[in-house]
């Protein structure tokens, strides 16, 4: 409770501070700086309360986003947002170097067959069948919002590209806090990696094929398909030269490893923006590099550990703000229908592909839960979906988005704790000798 009040306080005060003083020229010079430290406090403090009533860190960082962004306090105002868009990116590359960094060759190629099939089943399932379903049901749910119908189609190609990702951060963060270990815990964190390379790759082409039913007057030609193809060699060009660079620092100088790594966040960040690569793809293989060439990917996982709290803060507490609440009510029931399609497509691909494994009942009938949770890359998505589709559309989009990536954060570590613990993986089960299967 103590927490939860100073909180309260930080927040009463910053908006009245901020009324007060918000025409003064000293500190509309330095209100970028205010915002930011009021988020750093009142988030970490708002996930530290939420935390000792088991709900996962980013859900108060999210909802601290939501309380002092636009549309409730308006400590965290759109102009705000513009300002601090660099540290939202720098954010994102480090979300996506950690996760590249967890994908281990040698346990890929020992699990190929399992990994393979459960893999390609989400990828064709979950979209494909989110796409044919989202097709009718859409006009249903949002036709009173939008007036063109062809938004419709280009709104379930991004929903279902999107719904793909499931957030590394959020399964290595589960896995760290109950010290788990076993074949369940491989597969899980090995086909999340696995697919968030996969959707980060997929991305910029249904993004820009998308636009065709999203932008009056956008074509898509062969011509867009190379430029996509292009940015993608491009980033995966800068990420191979980003982690060889990672490389020879941890073997050489082996000092002041975490600010390194932060002016390598900066470094990918500034250039992905320079030339207009993806940021995640960029990242995502550096991180892969680092692990699978040098030996070195312990250390770099343990030095952006030091340093990335607070940008994962800033992160997800920028995630929140940029929810909608208007729209969100408007769209509830869709967002409510979309999640519970979403682990219907989730429980269907695993459980046909344990089947034609001749699997046991725990790949069979539970291992879906472990690719419930979101965030991370989701988010980072449905970011880029609104910068590259201005306007109320946008707004409709990164809301319905977001706020499905919200909850599903929320319910993603409850069912993979269930699912851990059924499996008999965690370091409790592991050290009194028990095992469910």
């Amino acid at each position: 409770m103590k927490k939860f009040f100073i909180v309260c306080c930080l927040l009463i005060w910053a908006y009245f501070f901020k009324a007060i003083f918000y025409e003064k020229e000293i500190f509309s010079q330095s209100e970028g700086l205010f915002v930011l430290g009021v988020l750093l406090l009142s988030a970490y403090l708002l996930a530290a309360v939420l935390k000792k009533v088991r709900f996962p860190g980013l859900t108060g960082y999210m909802i601290t986003g939501v309380l002092i962004g636009p549309e409730v306090l308006n400590i965290l105002s759109e102009n705000v947002l513009k300002n601090l868009h660099f540290f939202e990116n720098l954010a994102l590359s480090f979300i996506a170097i950690s996760a590249g960094g967890e994908l281990k060759f040698k346990k890929v190629r020992n699990n190929l067959k399992q990994l393979g099939a459960i893999l390609f089943n989400q990828i064709f399932l979950v979209f494909g069948g989110l796409f044919l379903v989202l097709l009718p049901l859409t006009k249903v749910f949002l036709g009173s919002m939008v007036e063109n119908e062809k938004i419709l189609i280009g709104f379930s190609i991004l929903f279902s590209v999107t719904a793909l990702s499931k957030s590394p951060a959020t399964t290595m963060g589960i896995i760290t806090e109950m010290k788990a270990r076993g074949r369940i815990t491989d597969l899980v964190l090995a086909v999340t990696v696995l697919k968030a390379i996969a959707v980060v790759i997929i991305f910029p082409l249904a993004i820009t094929y998308s636009k065709t039913f999203l932008i009056e007057g956008f074509v898509f030609t062969f011509e867009n398909f190379m430029l996509s193809g292009k940015i993608i060699f491009s980033s995966i060009l800068l990420g191979l030269i980003i982690g060889t660079i990672i490389i020879l620092f941890l073997r050489i100088l082996k000092v002041e490893k975490a600010l390194f790594l932060l002016l390598t966040g900066i470094l990918i960040t500034e250039l992905t923006h320079l030339f207009e690569l993806e940021i995640l793809i960029s990242a995502m293989v550096a991180g892969i590099v680092v692990e699978n060439f040098s030996g070195k990917g312990e250390e770099l996982l343990t030095g952006i550990n030091k340093i990335s709290l607070p940008l994962y803060i800033i992160f997800f507490t920028f995630a929140g703000a940029s929810l909608h609440m208007k729209t969100v009510k408007q769209a509830f029931f869709i967002t409510l229908f979309l999640i519970l399609l979403r682990m219907l497509f989730l429980f269907l691909s695993n459980y046909l592909a344990g089947k034609w494994l001749k699997e046991d009942k725990l790949v069979t009938h539970y291992s879906w839960m472990g690719f419930v949770g979101q965030a991370g890359i989701a988010v980072g998505l449905a970011n880029i979906i609104e910068r590259s589709i201005p306007g109320e559309t946008g707004k409709i989009l990164i809301s319905i988005l977001i706020a499905t990536v919200v909850i599903n954060e929320f319910l993603g570590p409850v069912f993979f704790k269930f699912l851990l613990e059924k499996a008999g993986e965690t370091q409790v089960q592991i050290h009194k000798g028990k095992n469910n299967f």
